[in-house]
């Protein structure tokens, strides 16, 4: 096992220090390396490090997006559109029966300035202590639903 996590290692260190384009030319830099390999084990060793062909060279996957938060998840899934109201007010609009989970989604991101939300079937109300705030929470939720907010 050892000698296992030692080549894993050194294949690693060698895409990481230059181009390598086949599963043979790994298994002569691991030979000039003094480490005996077949081409099988190599090939094993690719899969279970999770290598991937770049540029027609090995190389490490891009790292993970980490997970996203559900409940942004769910503002950017379900809402459509934002409208300032007034000074202290911003109107939000859902498709038909999602308005009450987004709107929970957006009380549980505890953003600061939101007093409350009121949701109805396709429509939230979303109460703020003033202008900045309402201005701040739009931006906010619009950067949650992408480029379709229109922001």
């Amino acid at each position: 096992m050892r000698s296992v996590r030692r080549r894993r290692e050194l294949i690693l260190k060698v895409i990481a220090n230059g181009a390598v384009e086949t599963q043979d030319e790994l298994v002569a830099a691991l030979r000039r390396h003094r480490v005996e390999a077949s081409q099988a084990s190599v090939s094993r060793d690719v899969a279970a490090l999770g290598l991937v062909k770049a540029a027609g060279r090995y190389a490490l996957p891009p790292p993970e997006r980490p997970a996203r938060n559900p409940m942004e998840a769910r503002i950017s899934e379900f809402l459509l559109s934002i409208t300032r109201a007034g000074d202290n007010l911003l109107v939000l609009k859902t498709p038909p029966g999602e308005a009450s989970g987004t709107a929970l989604a957006i009380d549980s991101l505890t953003l600061p300035g939101v007093v409350g939300t009121v949701a109805g079937d396709d429509t939230i109300m979303v109460a703020l202590e003033g202008r900045n705030a309402r201005d701040v929470t739009a931006r906010r939720l619009a950067a949650l639903m992408g480029p379709r907010s229109g922001l």
